[in-house]
Formats: C-alpha cells, structure tokens, sequence
C-alpha cells in the first residue's frame, strides 16, 4: 500500500509540552462544605494540553520504553496491536517483514484509527527492522492525520536506527512538528536495572527537548575526531564483542567526558557480509569499577 500524501497546508510548528495538575486537599470550614462541593461538582471542566502514547511492541521492550513515556508524562496509552501477529521465530518474523518493505504491503491492525484530534502530543514508539521503524507504524501513519501535532519519536533496537526512523517519520509527516527522538538498545533496557537507566535517560531527553536542543548540538561537547589509542581501543572491543555481525573497524575517534567517558567512533561497517558503508558508533564506558564500556548506538 502505498504512503498517502496529506493535503492539508503546512501549519506552524506546535512547541507543546505535558501539563500535570497537582490538587491540594486543604481542609474547608464545616459550613461551607456543601457549597464547595456543589461549585466543584458544577465547574467547567479544565481543558489542558493532553498526549498519547502510541507504540508497537514485538519482544516487549518497546512496550518497557512506552510505559516509562507514559508515566513521565501521564499520557494516555494506545497500544497497536497486528490483526494478524508476526510469526513466532525471529527468522520467519524478519522474513515477513522483509516482504512487507519490499511488498509495501503493511501489515492490517485490530486498531488502526486513533482520535487523533483529543491530543496536542502523540509520543510514537517502535522497535528498529531493517533500520527504520517496524512496519506496524506505517499502517497507523496511513490511517491517521498527525499534521499540527507535536509528535515525540523513541525506540528500541539492536544496535541502532534512531535518527534514520525519525527522519523517515519527518518526511512521512511533514505537516507534523516531528522533534529529537529517544531510544535505547534491547540490551540495555532488558539488563538489570535497565528501567532505572532508561528513566533516567528519558528525563534527560525530556531536558534536551525543553531546551530546544538538535542531535548536532548535543555532539557539541566532543573532542575532535583522532586515531585511536590503546584504551579507546579496548573500550570499544569491550563494547562490540557481542556484535561481531556488524563488522565494525574503528577508523578514528572523539570522547566527551562525563560520569564516565562518551566515545564516538568513525567505523568502516560490512554487516552481514554486506557492501562496506561509513558509520558512527557510540559508547558509553562507566567510572572504573561501575561496569563494562556498553555500545549505545550504531547511526549513520
């Protein structure tokens, strides 16, 4: 099936947030508690900023990463569920999927329209296939209008597709204010005390969006690319041991440091056997005695 294009005019870009409401339960003098309690019971309802989470979970770490944007933000929940599922073993699941992105034939949802027009914000959440978002999403795009929405993206994924299934999500939509996007690899979310790490994370993602900041403005606390010495190195085999499918070769380096030290490799990557590319690695090596360097994300 074929993307649909949208017709309405481009609207200005929503800079929109969550807005909780705290009550306070302050105790009222015994005569006018009756009166008080009619003027609640007969107010007008507060119309506040709202927002959803919409999000497709095959393994269910998606499904981890959704409830942590959900309770962050007190969202609503609209979990997308396949008419008919994937099958049960990974390779004939990517065997179908492999066939539906060629096909461009996405896959049919039990619940495919959202009421789009309740929400200000719509947090969209997916796992990676074959760099991109899982095709679930694409039957939900063509179902929905999400122009004049904030529209958050995060995922999960084996060791990257982030920023190319947000710039997808951009083109797809680009009526829509489709802002930086969140994610985590299964990996990391799955490993103990992996919620606590992605809470902590998604709050700081929440600060990064406040302030407006972009993926190349976030890269702005690096050193300059330089050839590698022997302890960035051993951080990124420690790293990448168990992604020997990717075929990496660090070509150079940059680091930023923080709790810990941030590395950004500039790798030559042949995953799969396949054509040598260009790519960046990102990795994450704690203070010493606080665990192994982990890789963060693979992006191009």
């Amino acid at each position: 099936m074929s993307r649909k294009f949208k017709l309405s005019l481009a609207m200005a870009s929503v800079v929109a947030a969550s807005v909780m409401f705290a009550g306070c339960n302050e105790e009222q003098p015994k005569a006018e508690s009756k009166t008080a309690e009619s003027e609640v019971q007969n107010a007008p309802a507060v119309k506040s900023a709202k927002s959803v989470v919409v999000y497709y979970s095959q393994t269910g770490a998606t499904k981890k990463l959704a409830q942590i944007f959900k309770s962050a933000r007190n969202a609503d929940e609209f979990e997308l569920t396949l008419a008919k599922p994937y099958p049960s073993t990974y390779d004939s699941t990517i065997a179908a999927v492999r066939a539906e992105r060629e096909s461009k034939q996405w896959p049919a949802l039990v619940n495919a329209k959202l009421d789009v027009a309740k929400y200000d914000t719509v947090f969209i959440g997916y796992p990676i296939m074959f760099g991109t978002f899982a095709p679930p999403l694409y039957a939900f795009l063509d179902a929905n209008d999400l122009s004049g929405k904030v529209v958050v993206p995060f995922c999960t994924y084996g060791s990257g597709g982030r920023k190319a299934s947000a710039a997808e999500l951009k083109t797809l939509e680009p009526n829509a204010n489709v802002t930086l996007a969140y994610g985590i690899s299964n990996k990391r979310i799955n490993a103990e005390k992996g919620i606590e790490t992605a809470t902590r994370e998604v709050e700081g993602f929440f600060a990064d969006l406040a302030t407006g900041k972009t993926d190349e403005m976030l890269m702005g606390g690096y050193s300059g690319q330089r050839p590698l010495m022997a302890e960035d190195s051993a951080a990124f085999a420690e790293a990448t041991k168990d992604y020997a499918y990717l075929g990496l070769k660090p070509l150079s380096v940059s680091s930023q440091v923080v709790a810990g030290m941030n590395y950004l490799f500039v790798c030559e990557m042949k995953a799969f056997g396949g054509p040598v590319t260009q790519t960046n690695v990102k990795i994450f090596k704690p203070l010493p005695g606080q665990g192994e360097a982990q890789l963060i994300a693979v992006e191009k």
